[in-house]
């Protein structure tokens, strides 16, 4: 398996990917994404989000436990 390059200057190796969160931030202060980006020139790889929601996404109910 090769290591990861940026396309942008060549460089290689997973050490040079870097990430940093959003300074959007939920009501509880948690990012909103992350971006992994190059540390050499800074190429932006993905955008990866925190959390996920859906509008038709189905309600997690909890099991009664009753013993």
């Amino acid at each position: 398996m090769s290591d990861p390059r940026c396309p942008k200057c060549d460089c290689e190796g997973i050490e040079h990917f870097a990430s940093k969160p959003s300074t959007e931030t939920a009501k509880n202060g948690t990012p909103w994404f992350y971006v992994v980006y190059c540390d050499q020139c800074g190429h932006v790889h993905d955008i990866i989000s925190k959390h996920s929601f859906s509008a038709n996404q189905s309600a997690f109910v909890m099991p009664n436990l009753r013993r």
